[in-house]
């Protein structure tokens, strides 16, 4: 720079790749990893577990829905409070919270304390990736930092892959002791972060007039990765770097605002999640249903979460007592494997193609894939359903991965967190909205169509891309302060400038 200072941004987007990066993405691996068990959406996951309650069709509803609307409520709240007090300390606090919300549901013996325990669990879960997110984005050098924001996301369906193996190979396992195995990956993680691995974001703390603690921060960061900050504390500055912006008028300016951009993003996000969602509840069941496992056909959509049996005599849902079908688990584990296998090659692949071609492309292809998979369902193809399955689910997750990639590259640190936690709250509504709108259709359409019009969301997502402004190009750095607080963020900036001066 002319004035010979240098911003935060700078010092953070030109670190070297070393220690300090592989240790973020392992705690971020582990976040994710922790996410996928607990939100595993195929029918083994509790299927096989042992419980002292029993199950009808209205607890069954209860038992899917209270998860996720803990986690919609926190991915609002949380994704605030960490634009006005810090990721790290939101990080911290929630997964203490995480682990006290599930040694309560280890302890719950009845339907009533499981349910507020797995509503709890999401409470304070939920908002992790609104958090863990930008963090992310804010302490990874620009340098591929596509690889870096989404490499560390297969850690979910390594998760979800964690779960069904230990409910399917230890048949009727303990409430408690499933519950013991998925916590786990929480305590690593908290113990991570008391001992510092994950710091605060530098970019926050000086956004918010810290400078001496961010300052301090970025010393420790060149300390891990053994380099020395060339620059003294009176030199490094928070700067804006925004997108520079043509004077628009009328319907155009409107819809290359924030908020247009916003909505869009939400609703593409939604119609993602509602496809993948069925996809994931639709292909494991159908294989039980044409196993004669599965008599009611409301459950292949309305209950994707338990195996469920249904006798002429009693009208109810039933936990299965013997193993599950072994085609059923072939698909379910080579779908999860393949996606985590094609979650590293499209992040490996975004160093050399833009957002703009990962994200289109992705969808194109998931819708392609979605409509072969359920053909291949239908005609009892094993083999081909299998990878079928799994090329499906990689589509969608370089999607919507790259999606998040695109939020957090587009606002500001002052509100990356929250517009994290808005779009992702929209992708969490889909999770329940899927099986009541499912359970709806199928009253009036044959289970093809039904599985044929979630498929065709995915075209509709692809469609609406096109009135997002994806770039053309691969990274793009990431800007501090927000416009419309301009003058209290120069104000800000004087001060501090003015106090190392001192």
């Amino acid at each position: 720079m002319s004035d010979g200072r240098v911003t935060v941004g700078h010092c953070i987007e030109g670190l070297p790749m070393g220690l300090f990066v592989w240790e973020l993405l392992l705690c971020a691996f582990l976040a994710c990893f922790w996410l996928g068990a607990m939100n595993e959406p195929t029918p083994f996951a509790m299927g096989l577990v042992a419980t002292d309650w029993s199950f009808n069709e209205l607890s069954v509803q209860a038992v899917l829905a209270v998860m996720s609307i803990g986690n919609s409520i926190s991915l609002l709240a949380f994704g605030w409070l960490a634009d006005r007090y810090g990721r790290a300390l939101v990080m911290r606090n929630l997964l203490l919270l995480t682990i006290a919300a599930a040694i309560f549901m280890q302890g719950s013996r009845s339907l009533e304390l499981t349910l507020w325990g797995r509503f709890l669990v999401g409470l304070s879960s939920g908002g992790l990736m609104a958090a863990m997110l930008p963090l992310l984005a804010e302490l990874l050098p620009a340098k591929s930092r596509g690889f870096y924001l989404t490499v560390w996301t297969c850690g979910r369906p390594a998760g979800a892959l964690f779960a069904v193996i230990i409910s399917c190979l230890l048949l009727r396992m303990q409430w408690t002791n499933f519950i013991f195995l998925l916590t786990l990956p929480a305590v690593v993680l908290y113990i991570l972060c008391r001992l510092e691995v994950v710091p605060e974001s530098p970019r926050f703390l000086y956004l918010v007039g810290r400078r001496e603690e961010g300052y301090f921060t970025l010393l420790d960061i060149y300390d891990k990765e053994m380099t020395c900050l060339p620059w003294a504390p009176e030199s490094v500055s928070l700067t804006s770097s925004p997108e520079s912006k043509e004077v628009k008028a009328g319907l155009e300016k409107l819809h290359s605002s924030d908020a247009t951009i916003t909505a869009f993003l939400c609703l593409i996000v939604f119609m993602i999640n509602c496809a993948s969602q069925c996809t994931q509840a639709w292909v494991p069941m159908t294989t039980l249903a044409t196993s004669s496992t599965l008599a009611n056909p409301l459950a292949l959509i309305a209950f994707p979460f338990v195996q469920v049996v249904q006798s002429p005599q009693v009208h109810s849902l039933a936990l299965l007592q013997s193993p599950p079908d072994h085609h059923s688990v072939m698909v379910v584990a080579q779908g999860y494997m393949l996606e985590l296998c094609g979650i590293v090659l499209c992040a490996t692949v975004s160093s050399v193609l833009s957002r703009r071609w990962l994200i289109r492309g992705a969808l194109l292809c998931a819708a392609v894939l979605s409509f072969a998979t359920t053909a291949a369902e239908g005609r009892r193809m094993w083999f081909s359903a299998g990878p079928l399955y799994g090329a499906v689910l990689i589509a969608q997750s370089a999607a919507f991965n790259f999606l998040l990639v695109y939020t957090c590259e587009k606002f500001p640190t002052s509100s990356r967190a929250s517009a994290v936690g808005l779009v992702l709250f929209f992708g969490e509504v889909a999770r329940f909205f899927m099986p009541a709108l499912g359970i709806v259709l199928l009253r009036h359409m044959s289970q093809f169509t039904v599985v044929s019009i979630f498929n065709s969301l995915y075209l509709v997502a692809f469609v609406l891309t096109f009135q997002l402004p994806l770039p053309s190009f691969r990274e793009k750095p990431l800007h501090d302060i927000d416009e419309s607080r301009g003058k209290d963020a120069l104000k800000r900036k004087r001060l501090g400038v003015t106090y190392q001066t001192v």
